[in-house]
């Protein structure tokens, strides 16, 4: 029984690997050096940099529901969100309440940890970047989006926000933003996820 259970946890935190870092491998870079230098690219020639988690405005210490979609497949996991100007973590939890991963990020770090699953081939800092793109203000976003080449943009609808990532006038990644509801779409990755603040169920 106990094996069994095992296997399922790993099934599942495989699931999340393809969702959370496997979506990144077609990016084709590794991230080495400092953090300064850990480039993200959203497309195949334009790195950004990571801003730095003291440029956050936002406060968040709550339980969240991720699900996603690359591959045409869907998951879905349970995780919590603590985020403030000088820290990023992010517990994810499997179908069973076991803590499957942390991932950690502050002003001089990126740590990407799991009992069950194989970090060491993911992009954590592109986790990273989707979280700032979804949280951080329009004030620091933009101007560091366009120093590296990308136009972001900004409508609001009612109580509905919709940011969109573009690159020489094509669209490349939108995040809209409804009460508690985040849906993030990257059209040229192939991946999406709606982040649901408070109901991790």
């Amino acid at each position: 029984m106990a094996y069994k259970r095992e296997q399922r946890l790993k099934k599942h935190a495989l699931a999340l690997v393809a969702l959370l870092t496997g979506i990144f491998v077609c990016a084709c870079h590794n991230s080495h050096g400092s953090l300064s230098t850990m480039p993200v690219y959203y497309t195949d020639d334009s790195p950004v940099e990571l801003l730095n988690i003291t440029k956050n405005k936002v406060s968040i210490d709550a339980p969240q529901h991720i699900e996603g979609t690359y591959g045409g497949k869907t998951y879905s996991v349970d995780a919590w969100m603590r985020m403030n100007d000088t820290l990023l973590d992010i517990v994810l939890f499997s179908g069973f309440g076991n803590t499957i991963a942390e991932l950690k990020f502050t002003s001089d770090s990126l740590k990407f940890e799991s009992s069950v699953m194989d970090t060491k081939k993911g992009k954590a800092e592109y986790i990273v970047s989707d979280i700032q793109l979804c949280y951080f203000s329009m004030d620091i976003l933009e101007p560091h989006y366009k120093a590296n080449g990308y136009t972001l943009t900004q409508d609001i609808d009612g109580d509905t926000t919709k940011r969109t990532l573009s690159k020489d006038g094509k669209e490349i990644l939108t995040v809209t933003q409804s009460g508690s509801t985040i849906l993030l779409k990257n059209s040229f990755r192939n991946y999406s996820y709606t982040i649901t603040t408070g109901s991790a169920q």
